[in-house]
């Protein structure tokens, strides 16, 4: 089923319509829904040419580009020397010169798409590609009506040697998608969950990855999903963080004790460090290529902060829960116990953990509502704050903030507890958004509450004014 992907469908059209030169780039870490996006384009449309590059040499990756190109046998291009005969049904082209040659003088009579996907490692094997195309594009794009879509899954490549200044696509590309992944709405639409709750619990395990939430079965209960799928040898999700990491790192495991260290609660580099023995300038160095990934996210607090406010939290929801669970109950799960270890894990340990995917969800919530219109700002940053309070003289957090470019701040917190919230945490939360503004602004906050409100809370925030009380399912609403 597909989902979502609104705004990105809208600029691969509006790119189609123009019926002239188009380049467009589409970036993404794995899994992401890249390859399904553009199939979901190209659907319908009458000339499209779908070529996958693979991580081989360069003679392989031309002889696929050719039947990409060529699904019958072209007489005119064999007589005039650009094709080789093959064994294969379709002839090879003899250069890369040649086919994209071929292609750019189809799009002159038609319109045309042209899509190269995993195009990295199409460069890996030509490192020339990205000159070859630069210069077809400059000599022939006031005559071609090609729309030409280049899609990799490295996306330091793609922002380094596609759209980067030194690369020699540089100022060629007409329009680009980096594709996210889903919220928590999109992943519930994917899954077809109508309960709030339950959704919010189900995306919890996998986060918004869309290959990742298709493992799942919504038909079943929570604590069958972590028996089944999670925790299910020679499942999909239960070998994925771990060849994940196989395919993008040479040497996985101090990727993984940092993974690890995060999970459980050591956030700060100076931190992963103690806990892993790995050099503190090593940290650094893989905490990098984890965010390239889209595994962790570096953060810093809204507002002012400083360097040694930096902490990494865990931006893949497959890979928090992993983390989390999985290395504690292996063995367990190897000796054919899965299933009571779900149910530890869901009886004993999972409110604590959906705490965290809770405060995610409710900043992308944030993020919708204010995108709606339902608050007054236009967003600098939205994320967490966190700090000193010099009037309790403690340290002190606020779980969602959203800081607007006039100074506006919304701030709130949220609870995923079976008990109705109280009015103390809502004086918490006052105070603790009075120490986010830097001089007088215009406050507003909102409180998240899995169990709602109690009839204190909801008085004294009616009293308040600036105030907004919101349940799951009013986040669904």
């Amino acid at each position: 089923m597909f989902v979502a992907r609104t705004a990105e469908l809208e600029m691969l059209e509006e790119a189609f319509a123009s019926d002239s030169f188009e380049l467009v780039v589409v970036y993404g870490r794995r899994r992401v829904g890249k390859t399904r996006l553009i199939s979901e384009f190209a659907n319908g449309k009458s000339r499209v040419h779908f070529f996958t590059a693979r991580e081989t040499t360069a003679r392989e990756n031309l002889d696929a580009l050719s039947s990409a190109l060529l699904s019958w046998h072209d007489s005119a291009a064999m007589r005039k020397g650009s094709l080789s005969p093959t064994s294969d049904s379709a002839p090879a082209f003899r250069s890369f010169e040649d086919a994209f040659a071929y292609a750019f003088d189809e799009a002159e009579a038609q319109r045309t798409i042209l899509v190269i996907d995993e195009y990295p490692y199409l460069a890996k094997s030509y490192p020339g590609i990205s000159s070859l195309l630069q210069s077809m594009i400059d000599a022939r794009k006031g005559r071609s009506r090609m729309m030409l879509i280049l899609c990799g899954s490295s996306t330091s490549f793609m922002k380094q040697q596609v759209l980067g200044e030194k690369s020699p696509l540089y100022g060629r590309h007409t329009a680009q998608v980096q594709l996210q992944p889903f919220d928590y709405k999109d992943a519930a639409a994917l899954l077809g969950v109508e309960s709030p709750l339950r959704a919010l619990e189900l995306c919890s395990l996998v986060g918004g990855v869309p290959l990742y939430l298709e493992q799942l079965d919504a038909a079943h209960s929570l604590r069958w999903n972590i028996a089944n799928r999670l925790f299910g040898q020679g499942r999909f999700l239960y070998a994925e963080p771990e060849n994940f990491m196989l395919q993008e790192v040479q040497a996985p495991a101090p990727y993984n004790a940092i993974i690890g260290a995060i999970a459980h609660g050591r956030p700060r580099p100076a931190e992963i460090a103690d806990a892993t023995g790995i050099a503190a300038p090593n940290v650094n160095e893989h905490l990098k290529t984890l965010a390239q990934l889209g595994i962790v996210q570096r953060c810093t607090p809204v507002g002012k902060a400083n360097k040694k406010q930096v902490v990494y939290r865990l931006a893949d929801g497959l890979f928090r829960f992993w983390h989390t669970f999985v290395p504690r109950y292996a063995a367990a799960i190897e000796s054919g116990m899965a299933e009571a270890a779900a149910k530890h894990v869901v009886d004993q340990e999972f409110s604590g953990y959906m705490g965290h995917a809770f405060e995610d969800a409710c900043r992308q919530w944030l993020g919708r509502a204010i995108a709606q219109g339902q608050f007054d700002l236009i967003p600098q940053r939205i994320g967490m704050w966190w700090g000193a309070d010099p009037v309790l003289r403690e340290q002190a957090d606020v779980d969602v903030v959203a800081l607007g470019v006039d100074g506006q701040v919304v701030a709130g917190e949220c609870k995923w507890t079976n008990a109705a919230l109280g009015a103390t945490v809502l004086e918490t939360l006052q105070h603790r958004a009075s120490l986010i503004a830097d001089g007088p602004s215009k406050v507003e906050l909102v409180l998240f509450a899995k169990s709602g409100f109690t009839k204190e809370c909801e008085r004294r925030a009616a009293q308040a004014g600036n105030v907004r009380l919101v349940t799951p399912a009013d986040m669904f609403d």
